[in-house]
């Protein structure tokens, strides 16, 4: 999968991300979660299968001195081989 950068106009729901981006790592902007820290909406800037791309896009965004709220998010179903460190 290539990365693909994303100029949609206003808020998704994870499940549009979700069809939009499928199996990736995808750079958000501006998310909205609950009380129980569960994504509802965000802006979608940018996606890769690369989770470095979408760092590289994420440090761009801050060249840029575009001030705002940033997520990272895995859509898809992850790896049980993986460890992953929080």
């Amino acid at each position: 999968m290539e990365a693909t950068a994303i100029r949609r106009e206003g808020k998704m729901t994870p499940r549009q991300i979700e069809k939009t981006v499928g199996e990736a790592w995808a750079l958000l902007e501006n998310p909205v979660y609950n009380e129980k820290e569960v994504l509802l909406s965000a802006e979608l800037l940018y996606y890769s299968a690369d989770k470095e791309k979408v760092h590289e896009e994420f440090r761009k965004q801050l060249s840029k001195q575009k001030k705002g709220s940033y997520a990272f998010r895995f859509f898809g179903t992850p790896d049980p081989n993986l460890v992953y460190i929080l």
